[in-house]
């Protein structure tokens, strides 16, 4: 297979890629402009693909294909499949900072996709590799082989990483007041929350639900970073009074976001990106003076406030640009800010976002949540097991927050925290108002993810895919194997994989029958042995 490589659009080079995996190093022609990878792939035995920005795999064979990257936002990486999940053909870039854009055109006549994979060079852009895997296995495989080339070294992750959530965003939106969130924490630490994140609305007065009729201008306040003190007029206290019950205390910020009311917006307004969105403009990472300001504005915020760490919002939302680049600039900024976070406090809790949860972020975030799935247990799994296959074992991964209609089944609200334990759970429900049956189900399965924090934490993940869904996600050590199943179909191949001790979480919508095993309900009392209830759990050894 030959690859072409041009730089501004004239052709300079090309490289030869022979058997069925190879690493093409590839010289950047300049430091600027475009360059250009050109390749070609049969359509042959091919029946789906994936990119980063999928959730699950598509079952579709498409005229176009596009996927864009940048350090801050997704990867550049590509994945061709059959029917059985087995790889035709992967490529994928060891450059994850500069701006990037993979197109596969199906070309009927000559019946292949046409691949053009561009990169944005920068001052700063070096030598790097394109690597070609055509080996017929599982292509999450290829995914794994391709980041293990990346060489990046894995984080100590902090203890706190590891540690159930409860945050406030479903519960109250921007409603969010000292006095709920007291109440709200002391019951969820005894539940076994660990961590407590106060989100949007802590910096600003107004108190407002997210809907259609506020959506539009909802982050016109956002950009100072000044903590409301008419929804907390005795900060200090009350953040030590919840610290004091075991959790820590993270806030919620957006340093790209600059509110069209703050005055943050008057001082900038006249280098921020034109774009208006939800009240909002983003901030334009390639001015440096400028980033100072806003590094300081978030070291004022974990060292003035006495924060355990913060969840960093919205660093995606500069997005990735042919013509205008800034992954260099974002890139850096991502780094200038948790080495400034790290400076104030060593171990820090940096929570970031399902686009951004990538193997070039691990040194900067500690955690890596899901995107926003309200009500959707379903796909918070599959976003869970998305972020899973692209960062790795021994990695924080965390749920969205699981939250459910005040009168869902016991069966689905089970299901909900089933899901989570596809990474580390996390919740937002008014604790207040929910009932008893609702308190034991949570209990129930976070004493689960205790009792098999080693395995859950530390063991090694099986992410396995049939057609376009998540069939099931096991993980495992010498002693054990959890199944969270969400295909009842795919029971027998998940077992086949297992230890010989081994948990089945019923995510599915059906009973499961697992001939032998102990089996629980929702809140963990024993069922009939051998079937295991919808939102159970069975146990076999």
């Amino acid at each position: 297979m030959k690859v072409g490589l041009f730089y501004q659009s004239e052709q300079y080079d090309s490289l030869e890629h022979s058997g069925n995996y190879g690493k093409l190093a590839v010289k950047v022609p300049g430091h600027s402009g475009i360059m250009q990878m050109r390749f070609s792939v049969p359509i042959l035995d091919m029946h789906g693909y994936w990119v980063p920005e999928s959730r699950t795999p598509s079952t579709k064979i498409v005229w176009v294909i596009e996927s864009k990257s940048a350090g801050q936002r997704a990867f550049p990486f590509i994945a061709f499949f059959n029917s059985r999940q087995i790889n035709r053909l992967s490529a994928g870039l060891t450059n994850l900072t500069d701006d990037a854009r993979i197109l596969a055109k199906m070309n009927q006549e000559k019946c292949t996709y046409d691949i053009t994979i561009e990169v944005a060079l920068g001052k700063d852009s070096q030598d790097f590799e394109l690597i070609i895997d055509q080996r017929p296995q599982v292509w999450t495989d290829s995914l794994a082989d391709w980041r293990k080339a990346l060489a990046l070294p894995l984080p100590e992750f902090p203890e706190g990483a590891w540690e159930p959530v409860f945050c406030t965003w479903y519960a109250v939106h921007a409603a969010v007041t000292q006095d709920w969130v007291e109440k709200n924490a002391e019951i969820a630490s005894r539940l076994g929350f660990r961590t407590l994140i106060i989100d949007d609305g802590w910096c600003f007065d107004v108190m407002k639900r997210v809907s259609p009729e506020t959506i539009s201008t909802w982050y016109e306040m956002i950009g100072d970073w000044f903590l409301s003190e008419k929804k907390f007029p005795d900060f200090e206290n009350h953040r030590k009074r919840v610290q004091a019950m075991g959790m820590k205390y993270l806030l919620w910020v957006a340093p790209f976001l600059i509110g069209a009311k703050s005055e943050l917006y008057k001082q900038l307004a006249d280098i921020v990106k034109p774009e208006y969105h939800e009240g909002c403009y983003t901030f334009d990472s390639s001015r440096k003076e400028a980033a100072k300001l806003l590094l300081g504005k978030m070291k004022h915020v974990i060292q003035d406030y006495g924060l355990d760490g913060l969840k960093v919002d919205f660093l995606d939302y500069i997005f990735p640009n042919m013509e205008e680049p800034r992954g260099e600039d974002t890139t850096h900024f991502i780094q200038e800010l948790a080495r400034t976070i790290r400076e104030v406090k060593k171990d820090a809790l940096i929570e970031f976002r399902q686009a951004y949860a990538t193997p070039g972020m691990l040194a900067y975030g500690t955690q890596f949540r899901a995107g926003d799935v309200p009500f959707d247990f379903i796909d918070n799994f599959h976003r869970l097991a998305q972020i899973r296959i692209s960062v790795g074992d021994g990695v924080p991964v965390h749920a969205d927050p699981a939250y459910w209609h005040p009168q869902e089944s016991p069966e689905n609200i089970s299901r909900h925290m089933i899901a989570s334990l596809a990474g580390v759970p996390m919740l937002s429900m008014d604790l207040l108002a929910i009932s008893e049956t609702e308190q034991k189900i949570i209990r129930h399965w976070l004493g689960f993810y205790q009792a098999h924090r080693e395995t859950f934490n530390y063991g090694k993940w099986d992410v396995t895919y049939h057609q376009s869904g998540t069939a099931y996600a096991m993980v495992s050590n010498e002693r054990e194997s959890i199944i969270i199943l969400h295909d009842s179909a795919r029971i027998g191949e998940a077992l086949a994989k297992a230890a010989k001790h081994v948990f089945v979480l019923n995510l599915s919508p059906d009973e499961l029958p697992l001939a032998g095993a102990k089996t629980a309900d929702y809140e963990g009392k024993a069922s009939a042995d051998g079937i295991i209830p919808l939102g159970g759990l069975g146990e076999k050894e």
